[in-house]
């Protein structure tokens, strides 16, 4: 029975661990989510400022210097699109590592099941073996008795 008793502790911790895994992958997804809709949104931001760009170069332009103001901002927002894609990555990589971590513990936990259950059948097979000789034995005790 330490076997069993072991084993349920055991398999208690990484249930635990698995818990905390999910929840890690689950704060993972969140934050690349985040991300994600940071880089959609700078993006959304250069699309429009294009847009006005293209409106301004079609009609009048009251000052040269808007225009140079319009192609800096242009510049920083794809600056800022490659530095927020690089972020992007690096929270999807993140989140890739936290799942293998998850299915790990979801292997070690089904594992540590399959050992449990490997134990309780071996002490079933140990108790039905020991009953069945003192059955044995009991009936083979009436015998020589008569």
């Amino acid at each position: 029975m330490s076997k069993l008793d072991t084993l349920k502790r055991i398999e208690q911790v990484r249930e635990f661990k698995k818990d905390e895994a999910e929840s890690e992958v689950h704060k993972a997804w969140k934050a690349l989510r985040v991300e994600q809709e940071a880089l959609i949104m700078l993006e959304k931001l250069l699309a429009d400022t294009i847009d006005v760009l293209e409106q301004k170069k079609t009609g009048t332009i009251e000052v040269a210097y808007e225009l140079t103001i319009y192609y800096n901002y242009i510049d920083l927002l794809y600056k800022k699109i490659d530095e927020q894609t690089l972020v992007v990555q690096q929270k999807d990589e993140e989140l890739q590592q936290k799942q293998v971590i998850l299915v790990e513990t979801y292997k070690e936990l089904k594992t540590v099941g399959i050992l449990k259950d490997k134990v309780i059948n071996e002490d079933e097979r140990r108790k039905t073996s020991l009953e069945q000789r003192q059955m044995d034995f009991a009936y083979l005790s009436r015998l020589t008795k008569q």
